[in-house]
């Protein structure tokens, strides 16, 4: 989680959709545009690395799964 009042602010100049920035402007006080923008790109990112997360860990289950496949003739042998 980003703390915003320690975190260093960096400019950027973005585009919206200008029906999207008509809207942001009738919604949110010019005072508190910044601060709502970074909360809305942060719990789409947040969103974002969780399936990225989800999909890695999936991903390695599957390789443990098949390798495990490999040893299944050779559990139970006797061999310790």
């Amino acid at each position: 989680m980003v703390i915003y009042y320690m975190s260093r602010k960096v400019k950027m100049t973005i585009s919206l959709p200008e029906d999207l920035a008509d809207s942001l402007r009738e919604n949110i006080p010019d005072r508190y545009r910044s601060k709502f923008i970074a909360k809305s790109i942060e719990k789409n990112l947040n969103e974002i690395q969780k399936k990225n997360l989800i999909k890695a860990y999936q991903s390695a289950y599957q390789e443990i799964a098949e390798e495990s496949k490999e040893y299944d003739g050779v559990t139970g042998d006797g061999i310790s």
